[in-house]
């Protein structure tokens, strides 16, 4: 198996090699290659030579472990003299010890710096002297095979062991059978039905033959079973295929009847040659019959079924022959066929079948090293685990050859298959884990081989990001700093062959980029849970690894998705679905895994959608927004529900926050278009449907009925109505800057959509504003006690622009700064406003003992006088003037009897 190992290795390098100096490879990178290749090829030579030195050595220790014993019971002394004499004869620190690889071995598992010989451990009685073994393993070292000579004896064993009569009869009469069969089809001598008949007869007969001479000879019995299985195959064949005398339908359920049938036959009698004999017959009898028309399909799906039976067989029996003979005659005619006949057209035909056969027979070579791991004993089928990737992948180039990225991506699968396993088998013993050091290389080469079949800088960088974050994670293991550094250093030369990619003054992405920087976010995301899950092995200085790391994956994770669906035709479905389901997958971790990284992404998802919505072309439920939208908000206070209990109570009632300030934008967003679109086509009735509609979520919010998550977190989302007061104070300050045009309906003051949604936000705002002083929400006391001034200034500004509003709808004075300063009536109405806001100012002061709300309102006053020499007596000789002025005049004389100034002392 070394020699193999090594001649698989020597072929890839070559072909690496090759490749390089190859234009058709077209690959800056692939120079790379040979060097993964040497290291793979050192690799396993040393792995063979520790192995061939460690069965050598316990051959050797385990015999004079058994000479000493049998001196030793010899003796007159038994058993107390062997264990003296054992005793002075082993000197202090020359014990050879069997010992588990620590973690500071290599990851084969055997310590790289010291002789083989220290991995053992022996009792006393074996302790020889230092310079014994040495000569004892030179002398028994044997000599390389010669696999040649060696084939040709067990060849020549086969034809002259056990009965070669019976073997050599049962192959004439297999090749007469389908002679005769086919010259009687072609002469018509007998009628066909007779004709089958007889043969699938001739085929029972050997059966039953065989299995009544089962306990008598069972070598002969074997062979004749096996005869009658190949006859079976023959008949059912020729009848569905030339004859037309059973449809393929029924063929293929034989077929498979047949199969099975000869397959429990042998796991009963365990007798691996009749499951050689059935199934060499099943696999010529297409190939006899031939005439070279036909479906491949059947031919391929004839031989999925005969698989199918030695995958069964493999499962109960570690028969090496018949696995080797199943992948033979099927890789074997499949490549012959694919030489003569294969086409472009077919490919949708055959593919499927060649996935199906690899994956059958990787499922073999995994049950053979199973079997043996069980009974204790180290063995590959090394044939099926080095030659099946070579021969299904010199397959599949051939069917892809034409298609642009199809080598890229089956040598991606090719690693896949042999990495996703690993951690099942790495950590077994005996068969299952040298399979495992195999699969891990073969991974490795296929992945490597993906870079200069992608043939751009984007899959380069894939391959790096992937390679670099196994590296830390074998660094990790092996406590190795220098490998985990050269890990990182791929990682960060992924992101630079990502950067080299793009245009100088563009980020425009393609789907290699997306695949590209995805491999770059999933090889963050992998490094950051390795240095976390290998706490141990981590040193100080990397203690802030984990975080970065993941900080690192997810930047490139959520970045490439963005920018990529810029670049389509409807980018905000994209992200948003991509925000979706990777929130989806971040639950799932968060709850199955004590990783820190799912839980602090699941707890960010909300920001990315809160930035998707206030980003969102056009409004929420365009798009396919409809649909996202309520499924986005859906899933994140499901994500908030099933995962709160699990975060600390600050970051939970941000996110929480967050999450109402996303229903708020989307609400606002989309109340705002449907009145404007599909309502009135007026800017005043959307705008004002828009505040009305914040204006009810502050209202469910201060007042909540829903006991989660209203109540439950009843601060959070009160400080989320904080931002939601803000958005409506702002809206209020631009509302008074519109004249609100009501149409289709006329303006009547006060009563119309603007001035009333202005009146019910100052309402609103005040109500929100004492429940967050009451819930410490605003902790600032002095808050408290400037409210009142500070919503009585807002409803004084609220009147005056009702009153503005009123000018310019009733007295056609433009809604313009200029316009309105200039107009007599607007004065003269501010006039008579300002005194009886004055008066009211002044009259609770002195009603309920508010010095300074006395002292305000006084204030004002003093400013009308003022208003009405400035301003107001420009407008001599107009009816303005003069209700101004005997207004203001009134007024005054009735603040001066009913209000007087509230003595110093009492409640201000």
């Amino acid at each position: 198996m070394e020699v193999f190992v090594r001649i698989v290795l020597g072929i890839l390098i070559l072909l690496s090699f090759l490749g390089a100096l190859d234009d058709w490879w077209r690959s800056p990178v692939l120079l790379v290659l040979p060097v993964l290749g040497v290291v793979c090829f050192v690799l396993a030579s040393r792995i063979a030579a520790q192995d061939r030195k460690i069965r050598e050595l316990e051959k050797l220790l385990r015999a004079q472990f058994r000479e000493q014993k049998a001196a030793a019971d010899s003796s007159p002394m038994g058993a107390a003299a062997h264990a003296g004499a054992t005793t002075a004869s082993a000197p202090s620190g020359s014990g050879r010890q069997f010992a588990a690889p620590t973690d500071d071995e290599s990851v084969f598992g055997w310590n790289e710096g010291a002789d083989p010989g220290e991995n053992f451990t022996f009792s006393a009685q074996e302790e020889t002297s230092p310079a014994a073994p040495s000569q004892a393993v030179r002398e028994a070292k044997p000599a390389a095979p010669d696999w040649l000579a060696t084939a040709w004896s067990q060849a020549l064993a086969w034809l002259t062991g056990g009965n070669p009569v019976v073997k050599v009869g049962l192959v004439v009469l297999f090749f007469g059978v389908s002679f005769l069969l086919k010259y009687a089809s072609d002469h018509s001598l007998l009628p066909v039905e007779l004709r089958m008949a007889g043969a699938g007869m001739l085929g029972v007969v050997l059966l039953a033959l065989g299995w009544r001479l089962r306990h008598g000879n069972p070598v002969y019995a074997l062979l004749v079973q096996g005869g009658g299985v190949g006859v079976l195959y023959l008949t059912i064949f020729a009848a569905a295929r030339f004859l037309d005398m059973i449809p393929p339908l029924w063929a293929l359920i034989l077929m498979c009847a047949v199969v099975v049938f000869s397959g429990i036959l042998a796991v009963l009698q365990n007798a691996s040659a009749l499951a050689v004999f059935g199934a060499a017959g099943g696999f010529l009898a297409p190939i006899l019959l031939s005439t070279g028309q036909g479906s491949h399909v059947q031919l391929f799906g004839y031989y999925a079924l005969l698989n199918l039976g030695v995958l069964g067989v493999a499962w109960y029996r570690t028969w090496r022959v018949l696995n080797l003979l199943g992948f033979a005659c099927t890789f074997g005619i499949g490549a012959l066929w694919g030489a003569r006949f294969y086409a472009p057209e077919y490919f949708s035909t055959t593919e499927p079948f060649l996935i199906l056969f690899f994956l059958m027979y990787g499922t073999v070579s995994i049950l053979f090293a199973r079997a043996n791991s069980e009974q204790g004993r180290t063995r590959l089928d090394s044939a099926l685990v080095f030659g099946l990737p070579l021969a299904a992948f010199g397959l599949q180039m051939a069917l892809v050859r034409d298609m642009e990225m199809g080598g890229a991506f089956s040598c991606l699968g090719l690693a896949l298959w042999y990495i996703l396993p690993l951690k099942l088998m790495w950590k077994r013993s005996g068969g299952l884990g040298l399979l495992a050091e195999a699969h891990l290389a073969l991974g490795v080469i296929f992945l490597s081989l993906a870079v200069p079949m992608a043939l751009n800088a984007s899959w380069t960088a894939s391959t790096w990001a992937l390679e670099g974050a196994g590296m830390i994670w074998l660094g990790l293991r092996q406590k190795r700093l220098v490998t985990r550094i050269f890990g990182l250093l791929l990682q960060v030369g992924a992101a630079v062959a990502f950067a080299a990619s793009l245009s100088l003054w563009s980020l425009h992405l393609n789907e290699g980029h997306l695949l590209a920087g995805l491999f770059l976010g999933l090889g963050g995301f992998f490094s950051s849970w390795s240095y976390w899950a290998c706490p141990e092995a981590r040193l100080s200085r990397e203690e802030q690894l984990p975080l970065a790391l993941g900080l690192w994956g997810a930047a490139w994770w959520y970045g490439t998705w963005f920018f990529w669906a810029g670049e389509q035709v409807r980018p905000d479905p994209i992200f948003l679905a991509a925000t979706l389901g990777t929130l989806g997958v971040w639950t799932v971790m968060h709850r199955r895994t004590l990783w820190f990284m799912p839980r602090h992404l699941a707890q960010f998802t909300v920001v990315l959608l809160l930035c998707s919505a206030v980003l969102w072309s056009g409004h929420p439920a365009a798009d396919w927004g409809w649909i996202g939208w309520p499924l986005a908000v859906l899933a994140q206070f499901g994500m908030l529900f099933a995962l709160e209990e699990r975060w600390d109570a600050r970051v939970r009632g941000w996110v929480h926050t967050l999450s109402a300030i996303l229903v708020a934008v989307l609400a606002l967003r989309e109340a705002h278009r449907q009145v404007l679109i599909h309502v009135v086509q007026s800017g005043s009735w959307a705008d004002a449907a828009a505040a009305v509609t914040g204006v009810l979520l502050l209202i469910v919010i201060v007042f909540p009925r829903l006991d989660w998550p209203l109540r439950r977190h009843f601060a959070a989302y009160l400080r989320a109505g904080g931002a939601l007061a803000a958005f409506l104070l702002l809206w209020w300050i631009g509302a008074c800057f519109v004249s609100g045009n009501p149409r289709p309906l006329p303006y009547v003051p006060i009563l119309n959509p603007l001035d009333l949604t202005q009146a019910l936000v100052l309402v609103t705002l005040a109500v929100w504003a004492r429940k967050a002083v009451t819930h410490d929400v605003i902790t600032d006391r002095r808050v408290e006690r400037i409210l009142p001034a500070v919503f009585a200034l807002w409803a004084f500004v609220w009147m005056n622009v009702v009153v503005a509003r009123t000018v310019h709808f009733l007295g056609d004075v433009p809604y313009a700064m200029e316009s309105m300063f200039r107009s007599d009536v607007l004065q003269a109405a501010y006039s008579v406003l300002w005194s009886l806001a004055a008066l009211g100012a002044m009259l609770l002061g002195r009603v309920r003992a508010l010095r300074q709300s006395w002292l305000a309102g006084a204030g004002l006053l003093a400013v009308v006088v003022g208003k009405l020499f400035l301003i107001d007596l420009d407008g001599r000789g107009t009816v303005a003037r003069i209700v101004s002025f005997l207004g203001v005049g009134l007024l005054m004389l009735v603040v001066g009897y009913f209000c007087p100034l509230p003595p110093k002392g009492e409640k201000s």
